[in-house]
């Protein structure tokens, strides 16, 4: 049986991508059948090539990875600056030491000899790892808690880091949370930290390797993403600044539903407005309607255990939370189609911030209304 992992990077395509095979086996008693020689030429492509091309030079795109192979670079702190109303959420933009090596000769001058930095992140949703300085850590992660959504798109990193010598991302932190996350939301500019290399695939599915973000807006589908948390919200804030989408929404439905605790904790207020006018539907829902409701019933409120996963927001139980996206999503009166714009068939659902046990029944209750399992795309399980 082949793993998860197998089939995420690809190494099943050499027994699912071409099926016509099977059919030329089976009329070789009859006639022989020569190989196409297109055919021929791609089957000997290695598999793991073609994705190292999408996702650039120096991606480590699974956890086997991240705690075998990350290597972290110095990065200064350029700013941060509060993204809610009572400060606790910090938005650190960061610009990571970019030292590429140049080639000179006699008929060469200053080609560049390695790939910079910022080359590996090339679709949303990817990660990083951000540490203090101050750790004795060398290789790894000791866990999850190190691992940040880049919160900007590629785009805007490449035209913000096109003639400086560093890359420049932005990375979200919620202060409440402690630990390395309370000590990175105070550094002021001019901070040391250390940022590994690119982490993961973006949006993609967890069931067909070639089925992610970018193929979605080739094929011209509409597009809903949903955001629990402040981890959610980063996430998908990378996709709704990202250019190729922005374009998508003038012509097809884009949707976002953010789930987050209350107006006074919700992030990027300033530009929930921008969305709209680039053509994005976005739709906020509060969990402390939940609360309210809970309290009036009687009902204490129990903690989630997917707090890792969608952050301090994650405040009422993962029935409550799905209570909330049945009222957002599958309760209007021409059922979910109205939310998507069209059959749910044709659709593609963007999944950021939900824990195992939300994303599992929220998955599941998509599914039912007739969004394909494949364009379930998902950036936290890589």
């Amino acid at each position: 049986m082949l793993r998860s992992s197998q089939l995420q990077h690809g190494h099943a395509s050499k027994h699912l991508a071409y099926p016509h095979a099977v059919g030329r086996q089976a009329c070789a008693g009859l006639r022989h059948v020569p190989a196409r020689p297109e055919v021929a030429v791609r089957s000997s492509v290695d598999p793991d090539e073609l994705h190292e091309a999408k996702l650039g030079p120096n991606v480590v795109a699974g956890i086997r990875e991240v705690k075998e192979k990350l290597t972290w670079s110095p990065a200064t702190v350029i700013r941060n600056e509060a993204i809610n109303l009572d400060g606790t959420h910090r938005l650190l933009h960061l610009s990571v030491s970019d030292e590429v090596d140049m080639l000179y000769g006699r008929k060469i001058q200053a080609v560049p000899d390695t790939a910079r930095w910022i080359e590996s992140f090339t679709v949303p949703g990817q990660f990083v790892g951000v540490r203090p300085t101050t750790q004795d850590e060398t290789n790894g992660l000791a866990d999850n808690q190190h691992l940040y959504t880049i919160a900007c798109s590629p785009y805007e990193s490449r035209r913000d880091s096109a003639y400086i010598g560093g890359s420049i991302i932005e990375v979200v932190i919620d202060k409440r949370n402690g630990g390395d996350q309370s000590t990175l939301a105070d550094m002021a500019p001019g901070a040391t930290v250390e940022v590994s290399q690119v982490v993961g695939r973006g949006f993609a599915s967890l069931f067909n390797s070639y089925s992610g973000l970018p193929s979605s807006l080739e094929e011209q589908r509409n597009i809903l993403a949903i955001a629990v948390g402040l981890r959610g919200i980063a996430a998908i804030r990378a996709v709704l600044n990202w250019a190729p989408v922005q374009a998508h929404a003038t012509s097809h439905r884009v949707s976002c539903v953010y789930v987050t605790k209350s107006p006074s904790s919700a992030a990027f207020l300033a530009e929930w407005d921008q969305w709209r006018e680039a053509g994005i539907n976005f739709h906020p829902l509060y969990t402390e309607s939940m609360l309210k409701s809970s309290s009036e019933d009687g009902e204490a409120p129990a903690a989630n255990g997917s707090s890792s996963s969608s952050g301090s927001d994650a405040v009422v139980t993962a029935a409550d939370i799905m209570g909330l996206l049945d009222q957002g999503l599958f309760l209007h009166e021409h059922g979910i189609e109205s939310v998507l714009g069209g059959r749910a068939s044709d659709a593609t659902v963007l999944l950021a911030g939900l824990g195992g046990d939300i994303a599992s029944a929220v998955a599941k209750e998509l599914t039912f209304k007739g969004v394909a399992w494949e364009r379930l795309l998902f950036c936290d399980y890589f």
